[in-house]
This record gives structure tokens, C-alpha cells and sequence, in this order.
């Protein structure tokens, strides 16, 4: 067995590639490391290993590693499905940092993963991407067209960091080997694991979900390069859930979602570079961008008609603790540009037959229900004068630009915004939602045409990230929208908000 110390003193470059150190492992038990919430001082380190022992990180001005900071990290166990993370906060500000990760045991030789991100700072362009929605309708990793190809496109954008707006994994939605695709040419074929073959009930299936993106190469090598940034939404426990939801799913011994909620989000915590604490948070990166991630399942009420007048339990959405939160912080931020994430859009409209709303939009009209919620925190930044926020989303397996405006909705207190929906990352294709005119949404782009058929696989090219850059120089704010083959489908700048 190679210890620790005789690999730092006898590497050689080729030894610390990615490539070398994943060649001839077990592909099915991946190894694999990222970086999470990234800020000017702080990051969140995270590995995998394949079996019991000490995670180790060393951090490094350069490639070579010539000279390097040694952090020990703490146990990575069966207990945690040989997963650990580190989060580190006196780095450098304002640079690039290369470092490399290893789980050392009593039985694991310390082959060295590699990785590379930078620090937030003043004086410099950034650059940000955003999707969601990664395995959803049984397609999954293909690899007769190279695999989750999406995630080598973002990492070739090179941006500072990847937001993920959830639905990471699809515990619901299990992958078989093949998927008939109607209105489509050719069958999917996907590599299977057992665990992703059924839906996921144990902790042990859900870890297995989580592990199956790591099976990926485009997916693994992504997180070397670019830091990334969680929420949930639904499918990281099951379609369109709520607390406290009933399961009428004969493919679930559970008979309510409490019994799914804590494994899964103990899974979402081992598998994704988030600290401790509320997966609701604000990370900051500069004086530029303030980035704040929403979570938009946890303390929501039962889903509804919702045409509830006052708010209250049953018209929650993000729960008065994070409503109340997100207006503080908002108020509080210094920097130029307030990126807020959620996992679902306001004013596109998903509802079932029955008029049962799964996210804010409930129909024409006042607000009501969930929009009383949003009402308020679009009308506490009007009163407080808080410029220059923009939403961000995903969830409805499509690109879209909306601009959000009192001129056109019914309520009106508040002042006009853009929200941008990317996705999906490697899932079937959505159709086209209505919009509901309580905020004065108007769609200004789309990325699918009206006629499309639901659930075109990733082969048909209708996979959508988004790109944001903020110029140093101007403060101005572009949106840019890419399909998987990297061509730009919109462009939208937006001028910062001057006194």
C-alpha cells in the first residue's frame, strides 16, 4: 500500500490527472470529489472513496503542487457511504486554487483526486451557470452517445460555479436498460445499476441514485473543474412532494412521504458539497453577486387549489422562518446583483387536472394562496428600495426568459424583474406551461416550440443551461442560454440599477 506521505513525495503530474487516478478502478464504486459554496475565503470540499478511512486535502497555488497546505479531514465510513467534506475558510481571495483529495485507510492505497476552483474577489469579471433536472423519465446515463454530455458542455463554458436548481436524482423514476421513446426516433439505452432499477425507498437505493451521476465521466470530471451549488426540489424524495403528503403509489411500501423525507435528505447531504445547516443559505461571491438558494420543499403546506385569501399554513411556500430570512438578507446585501434560486418558477403555471397547484401560480387573479407569500417579499424590496434582483429556476424541463411587471399583473406593489428557467440537464424535454397574470409574467423567450411531444429524450437536442456575466467594468449583467451542442439559442444584457 502507497501511504500518504511516499505519494506526495513521489508523485509525478501524470499521477494527479483525474484520468489516471479513475483508470482500471471499479466503475460501478466511483471515486469522486467536489467543491461546493464557494465565497471569497470559504469552500466546501467533498470526496468519495470506496472504502473506509480518513479524507486528506491538500490545496496548492499551482499545478505541481510544489508547495501545498495539508488539511485533515474527518472520517469517511460505511456510515456514510464513504463520502466526507471539509469546509475550509481562510483561503485566498480572488484566485485560482488547485487541490487534490484522497480517502486513506488501513485497506485504501491514497491515489490522489484533482481538482481546481476559484476564490471570489473584487476587480474581476464572473461568470456563473444554471440548470436542473438530471435523470428524469428513465434517461439516464447512455453511453452509445458518450453519456451525460450536457455537464462537458457547462464544463467547457468555464464558469466559476455551476448552480444546480434540483432534482438532482429521480427516486420516483426508475432507469431501465432501454426506453421507448414515441414520436422519436431510436430506443435510449442506458447503463443500469441496481439500485436506480426501481424507485428509491432505503437510504441504501437513494445513496445508489446519487452514485449512479458519479458513474458518468462528463458528470465526474465536471465537479473537478467547476464548483457547484445544491438545492432540492421534488424528485429528491417524490414527485411533487409536501410534509406530511399521503403516497398513493402501489410501487412504495410507505404509505406517507415522512417515511421517504429522511433518507433522502440525509442522502442529498452525503452526495452534494453543502455545509451544515438549512439547505436555505446565502453565498456570497464578491462585491458583484450575492447568491442566495432557496428551499422551496421543506416548510411548504399541502399542495392546493390555492385560493387560500389569507396566509397561513396551508399557503405556505417557503415558510415564514425563509420568507422572513430571504427579505432580511436581501435588505442586507451590498452587492450589485441579488441571484435568487428556486427550484420552481412563480408565474408559470403546473397544476394537475383537479386545479391542484404544485408550485406558486394558481391562475388568474389576485394573489392568492402561495402568491401571498411572494407577494410580500416582491413588495418588501419595492418599499426598501432593494435593486438589481433576479430569479433563477428550473423544474419544467424547458428554457424561458420572463420579464415580471405591475403593469401587466393584477398585484402591483412591487417593481419589475426577470426570471430565467434552464433545464433539463440530461431528462426528458417539458412542454410549454400558461402563465398566470397575478405578477404580469410575459414569456420575452422559450426555448421549444408549442407542437413539441412530451418527453423527448436527450438525443433530440432540446437539453438547455444557462450562462451569466457580469462585467466588472460596466456592472451589466448578461443571460445567455446554450443547448447541449454549445450554440447559443438567447442573449439578453440587463443594466445594473443606478441611484
Amino acid at each position: 500500500m502507497i501511504s500518504r506521505r511516499d505519494a506526495l513525495v513521489g508523485a509525478s503530474a501524470a499521477l494527479f490527472a483525474p484520468a489516471t487516478a479513475w483508470a482500471g478502478q471499479t466503475r460501478l464504486d466511483p471515486r469522486s470529489i467536489a467543491v461546493g459554496d464557494v465565497g471569497p475565503r470559504s469552500a466546501v470540499l467533498w470526496a468519495r472513496g470506496r472504502s473506509a478511512g480518513r479524507l486528506w486535502a491538500q490545496l496548492s497555488d499551482s499545478p505541481d503542487f510544489k508547495h501545498v497546505r495539508e488539511l485533515r479531514g474527518p472520517a469517511a465510513t460505511a456510515a456514510t457511504d464513504f463520502t466526507a467534506r471539509l469546509v475550509v475558510d481562510d483561503l485566498p481571495w480572488n484566485q485560482r486554487v488547485w487541490w487534490r483529495a484522497t480517502v486513506e485507510g488501513a485497506e485504501a492505497a491514497a491515489e490522489w483526486m484533482t481538482g481546481t476552483f476559484v476564490t471570489a474577489g473584487p476587480n474581476r469579471d464572473v461568470r456563473f451557470a444554471w440548470g436542473g433536472d438530471t435523470g428524469g423519465q428513465g434517461f439516464g446515463i447512455n453511453e452509445d452517445r458518450g453519456g451525460m454530455r450536457i455537464f462537458d458542455a457547462i464544463r467547457q463554458a468555464r464558469p466559476d460555479f455551476l448552480v444546480h436548481c434540483g432534482d438532482l436524482v429521480y427516486h420516483d423514476a426508475p432507469i431501465r436498460a432501454s426506453v421507448a421513446t414515441p414520436g422519436f426516433k431510436g430506443t435510449w439505452r442506458n447503463l443500469v445499476t441496481p439500485e436506480v432499477a426501481k424507485v428509491s425507498e432505503t437510504l441504501d437505493e437513494m445513496r445508489g441514485r446519487y452514485r449512479y451521476n458519479h458513474i458518468d465521466d462528463n458528470f465526474r470530471t465536471l465537479l473537478t473543474e467547476v464548483p457547484i451549488l445544491h438545492t432540492w426540489d421534488d424528485h429528491e424524495v417524490k414527485n411533487n412532494w409536501y410534509p406530511g403528503m399521503p403516497v398513493r403509489d402501489n410501487r412504495y411500501r410507505a404509505r406517507n412521504v415522512a417515511a421517504l423525507v429522511p433518507n433522502a435528505r440525509r442522502a442529498f447531504y452525503e452526495y452534494t458539497p453543502l455545509p451544515s445547516g438549512p439547505m436555505y443559505r446565502k453565498v456570497p461571491y464578491g462585491p458583484l453577486l450575492d447568491v442566495f438558494l432557496l428551499d422551496t420543499r421543506s416548510f411548504r403546506g399541502p399542495n392546493s387549489t390555492g385560493r387560500q385569501a389569507l396566509y397561513g399554513p396551508w399557503a405556505e411556500w417557503l415558510g415564514p422562518f425563509q420568507r422572513d430570512w430571504l427579505k432580511r438578507e436581501l435588505r442586507a446585501s451590498t452587492a450589485k446583483w441579488k441571484a435568487v434560486f428556486c427550484s420552481m418558477p412563480l408565474g408559470l403555471m403546473s397544476r394537475d387536472a383537479q386545479m391542484i397547484c404544485e408550485n406558486v401560480a394558481n391562475g388568474p387573479g389576485e394573489a392568492l394562496g402561495r402568491e401571498v407569500e411572494v407577494a410580500d417579499i416582491l413588495s418588501y424590496a419595492q418599499q426598501h428600495q432593494i435593486r438589481d434582483v433576479v430569479w433563477f429556476t428550473a423544474d419544467l424541463h424547458y428554457a424561458a426568459a420572463t420579464h415580471y411587471t405591475p403593469t401587466n399583473g393584477v398585484f402591483k406593489n412591487f417593481d419589475p424583474f426577470w426570471e430565467f428557467m434552464a433545464g433539463p440537464l440530461n431528462a426528458g424535454t417539458g412542454r410549454i406551461h400558461k402563465l398566470d397574470d397575478t405578477f404580469g409574467a410575459r414569456t420575452e423567450w422559450v426555448s421549444i416550440a408549442p407542437d413539441l411531444p412530451p418527453h423527448a429524450p436527450p438525443s433530440e437536442g432540446h437539453q438547455f443551461y444557462g450562462v451569466v456575466d457580469i462585467d466588472a467594468a460596466t456592472q451589466k449583467l448578461t443571460v445567455r442560454f446554450y443547448n447541449e451542442a454549445q450554440t447559443e439559442l438567447y442573449k439578453l444584457t440587463l443594466p445594473p440599477h443606478r441611484s
